[in-house]
């Protein structure tokens, strides 16, 4: 297979322009535990979906950006 010679910060660069669907694959190529990451995150989903509901959000309504900042939100709150 051919080799291309991109500089990291040019990778980097592009993984911040990923939607959040592509930086959950680029994720899952990247860490060998990704699949333990997908559960953690089934597994806390009926607790993000209270949280949401407490700030008057539908959980499910969401796009992923949306549950990203929301998760954001909590994380720093």
């Amino acid at each position: 297979m051919p080799t291309i010679d991109v500089l990291e910060e040019q990778i980097l660069q592009s993984l911040d322009q990923l939607s959040p669907q592509g930086r959950r694959q680029a994720i899952m190529r990247l860490l060998p535990s990704a699949a333990y990451l997908e559960r953690a995150i089934e597994r806390n989903r009926p607790r993000m979906e209270a949280l949401a509901k407490q700030r008057g959000l539908d959980w499910n309504a969401l796009t992923e950006d949306q549950k990203e900042q929301l998760v954001d939100r909590i994380l720093h709150e």
